[in-house]
Parts: C-alpha cells; sequence; structure tokens
C-alpha cells in the first residue's frame, strides 16, 4: 500500500446568508463613525521586545566541598584550612567550593585556583560569601568568575552556591589583577 499527499483543495469564495440581526456584544469599544477619523490614528507596528540577555547563575542542587575534604587526600588541606584565621577558612572553603562545582559543570575546565578578589573585593554579609571579581586558573588560562556561597550558620560548611563563568582574562591584564603567569598548575 502506498501513502499518497493530495494537494489541498482550491480555495474558492463561497457566499454566507448571514443573519439579517446578529447579537449585538455586551461591551463594545469606540468605533469611528467617520472614515476620516480612522485615518487620524494611525497603526504603528509593535516593536520586538528584547529579550533578557543577563546569563543566569549556575545553581547547584548538592554542594561538593565537604566531599572533597572528607577524601582522605585532602588531610593536608583540611589541616592547613583549620589553621587559617575564620575569614580566611570562609574564602578558601567557597574558593574549594567553586572550583568542585566548575569542574563538575563543565569537563571544559580543570581548576586548580581561584582568587576571589582578583577583579574586586568581596563581600562577605551574615552567612554569604560573594565575589562579583573573582578568577579562576584553569589549564594554564585565567577566567572572570563570578560566586555566592551561603555557609551554615557556624561556617564551616556550604549550604548553598551559584556561580557564573566569565570570559578568558587575556594575558596582558594578569599582572594588573596580581594573577600568577606561572606555565603549570598553581599550587
Amino acid at each position: 500500500m502506498e501513502i499518497v499527499t493530495l494537494p489541498p483543495p482550491p480555495i474558492t469564495e463561497q457566499k454566507q446568508e448571514l443573519p439579517s440581526q446578529l447579537p449585538l456584544p455586551e461591551k463594545r469599544e469606540a468605533v469611528p463613525d467617520k472614515p476620516e477619523e480612522k485615518a487620524a490614528t494611525p497603526i504603528v507596528p509593535q516593536e520586538p521586545q528584547p529579550h533578557d540577555q543577563t546569563p543566569t547563575m549556575v545553581k547547584p542542587s548538592r554542594m561538593l566541598s565537604e566531599k572533597v575534604l572528607a577524601d582522605p587526600r585532602s588531610r593536608k588541606a583540611r589541616k592547613e584550612l583549620a589553621a587559617l584565621a575564620p575569614g580566611d577558612q570562609i574564602e578558601q572553603l567557597c574558593n574549594l567550593e567553586a572550583m568542585a562545582q566548575i569542574s563538575a559543570w563543565s569537563k571544559d575546565f580543570q581548576p586548580d585556583r581561584v582568587i576571589a578578589y582578583a577583579m574586586a573585593d568581596p563581600n562577605m554579609t551574615a552567612n554569604a560569601f560573594s565575589a562579583e571579581g573573582a578568577a579562576l586558573h584553569s589549564k594554564r588560562e585565567w577566567y572572570r568568575l563570578r560566586f555566592k556561597c551561603e555557609l551554615t550558620p557556624d561556617h564551616k560548611k556550604v549550604a548553598g552556591f551559584e556561580f557564573l563563568m566569565g570570559e578568558r582574562i587575556p594575558k596582558k591584564d594578569w599582572a594588573e589583577h596580581s594573577l600568577p603567569d606561572d606555565d603549570g598548575p598553581l599550587d
């Protein structure tokens, strides 16, 4: 059996008999009675509204820094983290979360360092650490990074995290932002 597609039937004008009395709608808009009134209000085509092109933050559902620090290979990192001042502990914990999340988010990145204060000073408000001008080092390149890190009330664990990866930072700008110019991964 073969299926054959037929062309659409030709369109012909058909006259329909309209009832002599049409029911009027309950609400009527003012319609000008005179043709010259219609011409007085030109029809202006609606311009398309611009779409919001603001990139959205990536909001992972699972926090990863706790798992990274629980790994036996992170024993030295746990010890060094505990020796830092409380403000530095928060920054380093959030930097660790940023590297883990970005690594899980895209295999194009292999983060080995985050500098939260590279382009702008980070902020700490209550239990939230935010870095609008951070930089991430991956595969011998620096990238702009923005993140917000929500902490537990004791500031020992990450409770929520969101980030936005930015463009590659040109090598000529590294010194201006104190970004190390090393050829290998950073310790």
